[in-house]
């Protein structure tokens, strides 16, 4: 069976950049990459300045039930987080449509 892509570009106001990114690796890193079925995750960080989506998220999940289930209780408790108001997640299961 072949991983699921799991990617989640996030809408975070510049003034708030070193916060999340402090928050995803201390918390939601860790909460992840503890869950069964859980592959590997990249977070990558735009250069720009002007970018719409500051933080994009790309992780494998052994399957897309797997990404259902670490979005559990925990992980409803842990986005109810006040530091993260205003912060958006727009995330999706992704197919791989061509390679180079």
């Amino acid at each position: 069976m072949q991983p699921v892509t799991w990617i989640n570009i996030f809408d975070v106001p510049a003034d708030r950049a070193e916060g999340f990114s402090a928050i995803w690796h201390d918390v939601f890193a860790p909460h992840f990459s503890a869950k069964p079925g859980f592959i590997s995750y990249r977070m990558h960080r735009a250069t720009s300045p002007d970018a719409r989506f500051r933080f994009v998220n790309v992780t494998l999940w052994e399957s897309a039930e797997h990404i259902a289930a670490a979005h559990d209780e925990r992980f409803r408790e842990l986005v109810s987080r006040p530091e993260l108001d205003g912060i958006t997640a727009h995330p999706g299961i992704y197919e791989i449509l061509s390679e180079g």
